[in-house]
């Protein structure tokens, strides 16, 4: 019988939570940037197609903004 594992968690910005920091802590220790910020100001968005499921950005962000 094939083992199935869990799809990969995609963590995503808080909205209410997100404070649209100009150097987002959380993006800075993404290897891959998967944290996206289309406009300054503006939340950012986790584009999944890059994610890789790390989790390494949820801690990182000081304002706790990215939930897994």
């Amino acid at each position: 019988m094939p083992s199935h594992s869990p799809p990969p968690k995609i963590p995503r910005v808080d909205e209410g939570r997100c404070q649209a920091c100009r150097k987002c802590a959380a993006r800075k220790v993404c290897r891959v940037k998967a944290i996206v910020a289309i406009d300054p100001g503006e939340s950012p968005f986790i584009d999944d197609s890059l994610c890789y499921s790390c989790l390494v950005c949820v801690p990182a962000c000081p304002h706790e903004a990215i939930v897994a």
